[in-house]
Parts: C-alpha cells; structure tokens; sequence
C-alpha cells in the first residue's frame, strides 16, 4: 500500500524535473550517462571475451544482437511513451491517472513480453541460418536462446527505465542499469569459462543480471513506497483502452523505429556478409561497438530531453521546451565530437581490445579503417536522437516513425547497390543516408514545434 494520494508529495527528482532546464537536464541526463557508459563497458567487456572464441563467434553475436535489440526495443520505446505520459500528469497534478499508466503499462508489457517468447522461439533460427549461413549457426543457436528465453525480461527493463523517468528518478533509473551491468561483468567468465558454457554463458549472464536489476524497482515501489511519487496497483489496474492509448500512442511508434532500425539490420548484415563474408561481417560489428560508445551522450541526453520536454509542452511552455531542446542538442554535438576526434586520434591502441586474440588480430588493421569512418556516422546520428526525443514529447512519435523507415529504406537501397562494388562503397553510402536522415528528424522537429506553437496560440 503506498502514501495515500492527498498526503503524498512531489519527490525532490519530481521537482527537479519540473524546473530550470538546464538542471533538470544535468540531474536526469548524467545519471543515464553513468549507467549508459557502465553498460557500454559491459558490452566491450562481452566482446571482448567473446573475441577469444574467434571470428564465427563475433559475427554470431553480431546478429543475434539484432534479436536482442528488438525485444529492448520494444521495452525501450514503450518506456518512452510512458515517461513521457507520466511526466505529463506529474507537471499537471494529476498524480491518479500518471499512477493508473505506471501500473497498467507494466500489467501490458509483462503480458506482451511473455508472448514474445514463443514468437522469438520460432522466427529466430530461420533468420539466422538465412542471413549468417550455415558457418555461424550454430554459435548463433546457443547465443540467442538465452534472449528468447527471457524475451519479458529484457522487455521490462525498459518498461520499469520509463516509469522511473517519468517521475523524474532517473538515479534511480541508473542505479538498475549500473547494478545489471556489473553483475554481468562478474558473470561473464564465471558462466563462459569456469562453467563452460561457452557463447551461451554471455547471454545468460546478461539474462540474469537483468533480472537481478529489475528486484530493485520492486523494492523501491512496493518496499519502500515512501520514497516514489508513484504508487502501483498492477494487480488491479485495469487495461483500458484510453489509458492503454496513452501511452502507447508515442511508445509504439518509438519501439517501431528502433525494431525498424534492428530489423533492418538483418539485411544490412546479409549484405555485408554477402559482400565480405562472416569475417567482413565481424569487422562490421566490432567496428559498431565504437559507435555505440560515441553514442552514449546523444542517447543520454535525448532520454533525459523526453520527460522534461513533455513536462513542459502539458503545460504549454513552448519556450522552456524550445531551450531545452537547444541545449541538448548542443551539448549532444559537443560531446558526441570530442569522443570521435579522441577516437579517431587512439583508434590504434582501442583496436586491441577486440583483436587481442590470435583468431581475431588479423582484422585488427580493418577494424580501425572502418571505425574511422562510422565515427561521421555517430556523429550525425547523436543529432538525430535529440530531434526524434522533441517529437516524441510533443506526441508526434509517428513523424519521428517515418522519417526512420524512410532513412533505414533509403539505407537497405544503398547497401544493396554498392555491395557489389567494395565495402567501402558500403560505408561511405551509409554516411550519406544519416545525412539524409539528419535533414529529415530535424527537418519534422522544427516543423512540428512552429505547428504547435501555432495551434495553442489559436485556442488562447
């Protein structure tokens, strides 16, 4: 049973959240910073056992990431229609109805992540076997099933992310991560090694300590309800459909542009196989790992942009939330570029992490190539992710939608037309798309702004 609602009162993060933008920004963006950075340790951490296994085992995990990123794609853009939903009552007073979306969506996203088992079970090896072959199968079988298996679990990470944000507790948010990231790093070995699992014992350990994580929201909420502005009743919330379309209304469109995005890296994958083999592959995905590193300001930034901007656009603060876009985006470019040219100048000695092993040294040369060359990429699309985060608070998710499919369409034509020609010739016209689609996300994000600003000045 949580505080009774008259009694209850915003939490510091609450108010923290609802005012200067400039700290609600710091205060809710560097938690998730910390916790993205320890997980992106955790993924280097991951590869970089997994390089010992060799160059099969690296391309096997490179696509089956792809399964993995859709299931916390769907956990993850629903939380982003949740944070944004309970942000919104939470600005407005109407504690109520921002308890009754926490509750109900997490009641919705169980059932669904439990459903998303079976379906994983099924399509996953099929997929596999197309798009990595025969020779990366195997590895790729015993990699993923641990994901499929905990298909809900992964899911609900992002879920109980969203519910924390969205009442501004994103310490609360890092803490979780942090906590299931460093659990992994302590699994890592102990199941691949000492356990000799072998390629499974990453998965599972990354299974594991995801759902070691999640008993911390538990505690918080239903423990120590005293120290959360929201309180649940899962048991009892009722899944209606106004209050389902709440939330789902910016959650679904987000969690279809990331699975878009992870999707459409099964063809991207077959392309790169078909022009480079499992080897180029390999190269491909280790070369991302840098990627997503670069990548941990932008996405920071842009989680910590979506609850405070649609705190604001509830009540109509067009200016506050025009500034606090700005200066997302500014730092966003700011720090997304200071880590590429830092990249860019040490790419030599980073290299090593990943090609250590005497199966993998040999792509060692490769890798800084074409590291060098997605570091333009990481750059261009850190400014996207700010664009798509204003979108999305001001409930213009299926704009942020299409301008994805249209870049990753765009991206699936390039790939099949310069594969025949070099992989280089592949690099260079994914370059071009995330230009493309830089002017597209920022291009619906002005538009979008100037159109509300519009329409509330008719009805004042």
């Amino acid at each position: 049973m949580g505080i009774p609602m008259a009694e209850k009162q915003l939490t510091t993060d609450a108010r923290n959240m609802l005012g200067d933008p400039k700290v609600a920004l710091r205060m809710m963006a560097v938690p998730m910073f910390v916790s993205l950075m320890v997980a992106q340790v955790n993924i280097f951490v991951d590869t970089f056992w997994c390089s010992g296994l060799g160059t099969v085992a690296l391309a096997a995990v490179g696509i089956i990431t792809s399964f993995y990123l859709i299931l916390s794609g769907i956990g993850s853009g629903i939380g982003i229609g949740i944070s944004a939903s309970i942000a919104a009552k939470v600005a407005t007073k109407r504690k109520d109805e921002a308890d009754n979306v926490a509750s109900v969506s997490i009641k919705f996203m169980f059932l669904l992540g439990l459903l998303m088992v079976p379906v994983m079970l099924l399509i996953s090896n099929p997929v596999l076997m197309a798009v990595g072959g025969a020779d990366i199968y195997e590895d790729g079988k015993a990699y993923g099933l641990p994901y499929y298996l905990g298909a809900f679990i992964i899911i609900l990470q992002g879920v109980f992310a969203g519910v924390l944000r969205g009442e501004g507790a994103s310490r609360r948010s890092m803490m979780m991560m942090v906590t299931a990231a460093v659990l992994n790093i302590i699994l890592d070995p102990l199941f691949t090694f000492v356990f000799d699992w072998g390629i499974a014992g990453l998965s599972w350990a990354t299974v594991v300590s995801t759902a070691a994580s999640l008993l911390l929201f538990l505690y918080w909420y239903y423990v120590k309800p005293e120290t959360t502005y929201i309180d649940l009743h899962i048991r009892s919330a009722k899944m209606e459909k106004h209050v389902l379309k709440d939330f789902l209304a910016v959650g679904v469109p987000k969690a279809v542009e990331s699975d878009i995005m992870a999707a459409v890296n099964f063809v991207l994958n077959y392309f790169v196989v078909f022009c480079w083999g499992s080897y180029g592959y390999a190269v491909y995905a280790t070369s991302w790992k840098f990627v997503d590193l670069m990548l941990v300001p932008s996405v920071a930034l842009a989680g910590a942009l979506v609850p405070i901007a649609a705190a604001s656009f509830s009540r109509h603060d067009f200016p506050k939330m025009r500034f606090s876009y700005g200066y997302a985006m500014g730092w966003t470019l700011i720090m997304t570029s200071a880590v590429a040219v830092v990249l860019y100048l040490f790419m030599d000695y980073a290299a090593i992490i990943f090609t250590y092993s005497e199966g993998s040294i040999a792509m060692r040369a490769d890798v800084i190539h074409v590291t060098r060359i997605f570091l333009l990429i990481g750059v261009l699309f850190s400014a996207i992710n700010i664009a798509s985060s204003l979108l999305q608070a001001m409930r213009m998710a299926n704009n942020s939608m299409w301008s994805t499919f249209l870049r990753n369409m765009l991206l699936i034509v390039v790939f099949g037309l310069t594969c025949t020609i070099s992989p280089d010739a592949m690099w260079w016209g994914f370059v071009f798309c995330e230009v493309v689609g830089l002017i597209l996300m920022c291009g619906w994000a002005e538009i979008g702004y100037r159109m509300k600003l519009k329409e509330y000045h008719r009805h004042v």
